[in-house]
Parts: C-alpha cells; sequence; structure tokens
C-alpha cells in the first residue's frame, strides 16, 4: 500500500529555511510534524475503501485490520460490483485468512505483524527524508476546500545526503506543501522532479516530467489521505524510457473494531 505518501505523517526531523523566513517556516514546519505524526499513528484504528487506477484498470479493495494487521479484500472492479461467484471467492478467502491468523503461533504473529509495523516505519522514513531534503520558504496562505493554510514552497537542500536509495530522486525535485493554519494538518502536497537523478545499480535515471500529489481529507480530529496520484518518467540505461501513472483514492474511513 502507498502509505509512504498516503500517511504523510513525520518523527522530529529537522528542517533548513531561508534567513529571510526561518522563524515562521520554522515553527509551522515544527508543529505540523507532530500533528503529522499523531495522524499517522492514527491511521490503523481506521477501515476504509481504497481504489487503485493503473492505466484503463480500477481496482476496489475494502481494507480492515484483521488481528493486527491488514486485509484488502477485492470489491469491485472498473467501478462494477465483482460477480455473485467473485464474491463467493472473496468471502472463502476471507474467511480463511481469518482462521489462518487465529491460529497462528505467537512467532508467526509476531513475524507478520513486525513486517507490517516496518513497511508502515520504511515508508514514513521516505517522508521524513522528504522534509529534511528540502529548504523551506513561507510562500503565503491560501484557502483548500475553505480550509485556511499556510503555503510552504520547498526546494532542494544542497547538503542533503539520502539515508536510503529510494530518497535519491528527491534531490532532484521542489515542491509546496499546504498545512492548516489552525492544527497544523498537512492538507496538500505536490512534488516534481525538476532535473535528472541517476540511482541504483542499474543506472536509471528518474526525469522531469516526474510527480506526485497528495491530499487528505479530515476525519474526526484527524486528517487521512484522500487522493495520491503519481506520475513517473524514467530510463534504464540510458535506452529504455518508463512512462507510467498510477493513482489511488481513499474513502469511508470509519473506526476499525
Amino acid at each position: 500500500m502507498r502509505v509512504a505518501f498516503v500517511a504523510c505523517a513525520l518523527l522530529a526531523v529537522p528542517a533548513i529555511f531561508r534567513a529571510q523566513d526561518t522563524s515562521a517556516a520554522q515553527m509551522i514546519v515544527h508543529r505540523s510534524i507532530q500533528t503529522n505524526d499523531a495522524d499517522w499513528k492514527a491511521q490503523t484504528q481506521y477501515s476504509f475503501l481504497r481504489s487503485d487506477v493503473s492505466g484503463s484498470e480500477r481496482q476496489t479493495f475494502e481494507v480492515t485490520m484483521l488481528e493486527g494487521s491488514p486485509y484488502e479484500r477485492l470489491l469491485a472492479l472498473n467501478d462494477k460490483p465483482l460477480r455473485p461467484e467473485q464474491r463467493r471467492q472473496e468471502q472463502e478467502k476471507f474467511e480463511r485468512e481469518v482462521r489462518d491468523r487465529r491460529s497462528e503461533t505467537p512467532r508467526q504473529r509476531h513475524a507478520r505483524i513486525t513486517k507490517y509495523e516496518n513497511d508502515r516505519a520504511d515508508e514514513n522514513l521516505l517522508m521524513q527524508q522528504m522534509v529534511s531534503a528540502f529548504i523551506f520558504h513561507l510562500a503565503g496562505q491560501e484557502q483548500v476546500e475553505n480550509v485556511d493554510c499556510y503555503l510552504l514552497k520547498a526546494t532542494p537542500n544542497p547538503t542533503y545526503r539520502p539515508a536510503v536509495e529510494k530518497a535519491r530522486a528527491l534531490t532532484g525535485m521542489q515542491g509546496r506543501m499546504w498545512i492548516d493554519k489552525v492544527h497544523h494538518h498537512w492538507v496538500k502536497i505536490q512534488a516534481q522532479v525538476v532535473k535528472p537523478v541517476a540511482f541504483g545499480f542499474i543506472l536509471a535515471r528518474v526525469k522531469p516530467g516526474t510527480r506526485f500529489d497528495l491530499e487528505q481529507t479530515p476525519i474526526g480530529n484527524v486528517w487521512l489521505p484522500k487522493k495520491f496520484i503519481q506520475s513517473v518518467n524514467a530510463s534504464v540505461l540510458g535506452l529504455y524510457g518508463i512512462r507510467s501513472q498510477d493513482e489511488t483514492y481513499w474513502s469511508e474511513y470509519r473506526r476499525a473494531r
């Protein structure tokens, strides 16, 4: 699951700010770090629907917490409910998974939950890297769907050194963040590659045209992902071009039982 950009929650990561807006930007970003850390932790308390769009195919899943980690059950294809036979198969798969998880040994249960928590932590680390990779400027204030927000612009931090390989793409990106003025939730994020970045052992290169857009929505006292769109423009060995766009939508959040 693309929680890397769905969660938008951070631990205490230092940010670098330009001299002319250091105090204002620093205050806003550090408050948002604490707020979004709480949002990230709260996400595991909810079940929801998630639609994944790739090319012409759209799959909709019901995601529920089941014995300590999420379970995804397919509900619809291309916005059409599953046929009766498909629904029966999905129900049988779900019931089988319930039995399997409830009959796990303590070691098996620990391994499954640990893997899930490690995956979330790895994705959250990428968000931490995104913050430390940029220099932030307070660019003004704007409304996003009737929410008053601070607008921050982000430019590459020349002293940043990626802690993990997949964060290397951040060195060639710039973006904007909208943070709500009252509680400092992350409302919206946009980022795009502005210069090519090479990484990996096969000389892959991420190029301009690569971008992502994330929007969140209030659910009670927290903000959780609503929409994520990722466009990729890359090449491998300078010969093979890769272009793709994936979209993810979240809806119908409810407290997990």
